[in-house]
């Protein structure tokens, strides 16, 4: 089921209520409930503020927000029998991992796989995956220009990248770390059509709230706007998943509306890329090796995107990986967009 949907004359966020939209195999359901469009970005706002700080808050939170807008739906998505859930987000939602949502009994991410639906996303929403991965990645781990050093992207890389027989990477590729992450190169390797189904970016992307075209991409040569991305010769018609592992939304302020958001989406979608996993906040060096490494292990298994996302989770929230990662602020930012197979 697809739910959710939005258009330009049907928006989901109104002043004085939220429309939810149900697109089943057998029929399209349209409820509202009545919310003033300043509290729910304050519950927005603070379950944001709650995770970021680590606080058992966004327990309550998720479920406020839950009750608000899943609990109606939940009727007709049990009928349906749903696993899979393209959910389509407008205004300040956008920033909103809905998985990380909570019935008072578990989280979504628990009953359901959950992917992102943008308009850009319907040319590909159903190609299907080339048979054998390959991965280009990308990193930057040094800091400059104002932002951190991400020294854990070298093991990120490590762990996901397989460049020779005898590495203990998930995916055969190439490794291009600081001065090798040029934007010359990434236009090189995006050229080499179907040569790397996956391109993978250890790199800051810092999203600029309503300002979408100051937005960047941190490289080991300076960086690439989001106007340089759509203009310039960086192809990605070959590409099954674009992730970007340490990028930020950063929701600055309580009337954002997480255009930004779905801006990255849709440029990857229309460039040609079948889907983009990428993060709603700055999540922990430490842990994101590990989420990545394993996202890559269950998917070569034979798991889709989405499933392999949902177990991941599934991992971090029962502390299989570590027990200080069950906390959703190092699982629940992640989210996948656009085609989940």
């Amino acid at each position: 089921p697809l739910w959710g949907v939005s258009t330009e004359d049907r928006d989901l966020v109104l002043p004085d209520k939220v429309r939810m939209i149900v697109t089943t195999p057998s029929a399209q359901t349209s409820m509202v409930r009545e919310v003033d469009v300043g509290t729910l970005r304050r519950l927005v706002y603070d379950w944001r503020e709650a995770v970021n700080a680590l606080d058992d808050e966004v327990v309550q939170l998720g479920r406020a927000l839950h009750e608000l807008l899943v609990a109606p739906v939940e009727p007709v998505l049990d009928q349906a029998g749903t696993r899979t859930l393209m959910v389509s987000l407008d205004g300040v939602l956008r920033y909103l991992p809905i998985a990380a949502l909570h019935d008072g009994e578990g989280y979504l991410a628990e009953r359901y796989r959950v992917a992102l639906f943008t308009p850009a996303a319907q040319g590909t929403i159903e190609r299907s995956p080339k048979a054998d991965w390959r991965v280009a990645a990308f990193g930057v781990s040094e800091g400059r220009d104002g932002f951190a050093p991400l020294p854990s992207v070298v093991r990120e890389l490590d762990g996901i990248v397989r460049e020779a027989e005898n590495d203990d990477g998930v995916l055969p590729g190439e490794v291009l770390l600081d001065a090798g992450f040029t934007s010359a190169r990434l236009s090189d390797v995006l050229s080499l059509e179907g040569d790397y189904p996956v391109v993978h970016i250890a790199s800051h992307f810092a999203f600029v709230p309503g300002r979408e075209s100051e937005s960047f991409l941190l490289t080991g040569d300076g960086g690439l706007t989001i106007d340089d991305l759509q203009y310039g010769d960086f192809p990605l018609q070959s590409v099954d998943l674009l992730t970007l592992s340490a990028c930020n939304s950063g929701l600055s302020g309580i009337d954002a509306d997480g255009a930004e958001i779905e801006g990255l989406a849709a440029l990857a979608q229309n460039k040609g890329a079948a889907s983009v996993l990428a993060t709603l906040w700055p999540v922990a060096d430490e842990s994101t090796g590990a989420f990545m490494e394993t996202f890559y292990t269950l998917r070569s298994e034979g798991c889709t995107k989405a499933e392999a996302l949902q177990a991941t989770q599934a991992r971090f929230l029962e502390g299989e990986m570590d027990e200080r990662f069950s906390h959703p602020f190092f699982w629940a930012p992640f989210i996948l967009m656009g085609n989940w197979l």
